[in-house]
């Protein structure tokens, strides 16, 4: 692995091809380290989620137990956020990763040994559940807020253009791998959850191999509350960063929730059933991994403003465009419709990523990021008051008047508010 000073030596720009897509992989032996380490831990999580629901369902055989287990691994997460973020600027973000793994594998496998045991109770999913949802809340704005610190400013729109590919990747292998495992003599439920200490091992394998850097000198560290309020202040004053989480915000409640929504368009309007369910679902996968991979191809462009701009304007449209899709029950037309909604989604979401961090304190970057996490766990919110919509006035409807708004939205934010003149 290259010292320290080849890390941090100047790096030419890759020309073309593989060598820009692949850029901040192939140029910086830290980020490489801390990718491939990572990706056990992402695709631990997506396994580990369906055996969750599996038994959450097994044992209950009710739907509205599947909805109680997310309930408690989103709340913490929407709670202790703020939190998270203040853990992530005080403390070596290498030892706080370390330590969330520990705890999150401990869980894992009690509930391993409560199955292997024939003990395992619904309540049991509850709670993990909840310590799970707690250490993500530590987790996810501690790991995103590390990456400045192991790329020069240059890669990291390339940087996290990867990371987001990695964990679109682990959509759609995780579930997939998860439920295979599930069937298999031998394996089962039980046998997923087992699974964490070997991504754990490797995991502390691969992030003891990179250096603790960018952390805070602890001699100018402030209270603890006075760090948590600090956040907030700096967000809320900034002229880039407060309508840049405006938009987030808006966007992830407007344009995210839809994926909740789904059943409703596969079962109630074009009748395709579970299937057709599942086929929609990895179409907007497959568009999302596309995105990030065409994302980090373009990470180098220097026009992210616009880039952002239009990928917010293709989510709307893309929603306006299912929903007539939708109105004339075109199931093959929405499936297409859907896969570019997953590429504007990643576009967006990846491109409103690197401007936060790009234009945040980097003392700040965990509280900056917790709050920007802030943001997804919203989203779900919105299902509800959308699914009431469907209700009243059809699935169609509902999804071109959202499409509608967010584009208009959009639109008038790139327009109107003088801090986006300054993204370029």
């Amino acid at each position: 692995m290259g010292g320290t000073a080849s890390a941090l030596a100047p790096q030419k720009a890759p020309p073309s091809g593989l060598g820009r897509l692949f850029g901040a992989l192939a140029d910086n032996d830290y980020y490489r380290t801390y990718w491939f380490g990572n990706q056990a831990s992402t695709l631990m999580m997506m396994m580990q989620g369906v055996a969750q629901g599996y038994l959450a369902f097994l044992l209950t055989n009710s739907a509205a137990a599947l909805g109680l287990v997310g309930l408690a691994q989103g709340l913490p997460q929407l709670l202790l956020a703020p939190v998270g973020g203040v853990i992530a600027d005080r403390y070596p973000k290498r030892n706080v990763l370390l330590l969330v793994q520990v705890i999150l594998c401990l869980a894992s496998l009690a509930i391993g040994i409560l199955i292997g045991l024939h003990l395992i109770q619904y309540w049991h999913l509850l709670v993990t559940g909840f310590i799970q949802g707690a250490c993500f809340s530590v987790y996810m704005p501690t790991r995103q807020s590390w990456i400045p610190s192991l790329v020069k400013a240059g890669e990291l729109p390339n940087a996290i253009a990867l990371n987001n590919a990695g964990m679109n990747a682990a959509r759609i292998i995780g579930p997939a791998l998860g439920g295979l495992l599930i069937g298999l003599p031998g394996v089962g439920a039980a046998g997923v959850f087992y699974l964490a200490l070997p991504a754990m091992i490797w995991v502390f394998y691969s992030f003891l191999q990179v250096p603790i850097r960018g952390d805070p000198d602890r001699k100018k560290r402030r209270s603890f509350w006075s760090e948590f309020g600090a956040g907030f202040r700096y967000v809320g004053k900034h002229e880039i960063l407060a309508p840049l989480f405006a938009m987030a915000l808006v966007v992830l409640l407007l344009g995210m929730s839809y994926q909740m929504l789904l059943p409703a368009f596969a079962l109630g309007v074009f009748k395709v059933g579970s299937a057709g369910l599942g086929l929609m679902g990895a179409v907007i996968g497959a568009g999302a991994l596309a995105g990030s991979l065409m994302m980090a191809y373009l990470s180098r462009s220097g026009k992210k403003g616009q880039i952002q701009a239009v990928a917010g304007v293709g989510l709307g449209l893309g929603l306006l465009f299912f929903g007539l899709a939708s109105a004339a029950q075109a199931f093959i037309p929405a499936l297409v419709i859907l896969f570019f909604v997953g590429i504007a989604t990643d576009f967006y979401s990846t491109i409103n990523n690197t401007l936060i961090l790009l234009n945040s304190d980097r003392a700040l970057f965990g509280r900056v990021m917790s709050l920007y996490m802030m943001t997804w766990s919203l989203a779900p919110l919105a299902a509800a008051p959308f699914g009431t919509a469907i209700d009243h006035f059809g699935g169609a409807a509902t999804m071109i008047g959202i499409g509608l708004v967010l584009t208009l939205f959009v639109v008038a934010m790139v327009r109107f508010t003088p801090g986006f003149k300054r993204l370029g």
